[in-house]
């Protein structure tokens, strides 16, 4: 009988260099035997191969409508990084294959391929979503935007569990909770399936996912583990190619 595994989790901002410095320090002293990271093949080999992807290569990678709404993502996403002062070229995901690539430990991909969650997207958010945030969001109270503001004026680097973000997360969820069953709930328990296979298989695992999937993959695991049923999730395990000699302390 396999003896089962450990998950040490480092809930993150992606974008955040303290949060880079706490996935190198704790890959580095867990000294796990698998590296878990928020990242499907595609997204981990653009990485691993130090690759930005231009609109022309989105359009060849996916189907147009799925190419066009990845691409808004990625550009509102890198907007809000550079209001916030960070660098959107840097991530936590590259820190941790880098320092998974130090250690010769592999890497483990748990979460759903991209064009599977733009699909699921864009099957749950159309023309009508719009008009229902703005409702949504009148009808909220002061306490809830009171509790929004706090969150937002949070130091990124005070960030070190999934309740720092939590007020945020569900903010979010009363606002568009068709987007946040494909961006956060669905993906949560994907993650969560894949690192509890992982624990099932006698790996030691250090995960680095962003923090707003912290709470919800943590729940989702202590469900999986009160389940007696062996996992048949398939996780994708990787070996970084890239060649490390050394990696600065940012």
């Amino acid at each position: 009988m396999t003896e089962t595994g450990t998950i040490t989790f480092v809930p993150s901002v992606h974008f955040s260099p303290a949060h880079r410095r706490r996935v190198r320090e704790t890959i580095r002293e867990v000294d796990p035997d698998v590296v878990a990271v928020e990242l499907d093949e595609r997204r981990f080999e653009r990485l691993d191969r130090n690759q930005q992807s231009s609109p022309f290569d989105l359009t060849r990678e996916f189907p147009p409508p799925t190419a066009a709404a990845y691409a808004t993502l990625r550009a509102l996403q890198r907007t809000v990084v550079r209001l916030y002062g960070l660098d959107p070229t840097k991530t936590d995901m590259e820190t941790a294959i880098e320092t998974a690539a130090e250690l010769d430990t592999e890497v483990a991909l748990i979460d759903d391929p991209i064009v599977e969650t733009m699909d699921a997207l864009g099957r749950r958010v159309g023309f009508e979503t719009l008009p229902k945030l703005l409702v949504r969001a009148q009808l909220m109270g002061p306490e809830d935007y009171a509790r929004q503001i706090e969150a937002m004026t949070t130091s990124f680097s005070d960030v070190d569990h999934g309740d720092d973000v939590q007020p945020m997360i569900d903010h979010v969820r009363r606002l568009l909770p068709e987007v946040a069953e494909v961006m956060i709930d669905g993906r949560d328990r994907s993650m969560a399936n894949r690192l509890h296979r992982l624990r099932s298989d006698g790996y030691d695992v250090v995960a680095v996912v962003g923090a707003g999937h912290h709470n919800g993959i943590r729940r989702v695991l202590e469900e999986l583990e009160r389940d007696s049923t062996d996992p048949d999730t398939v996780v994708p395990i990787k070996t970084s190619s890239r060649s490390v000699t050394r990696i600065p302390i940012d």
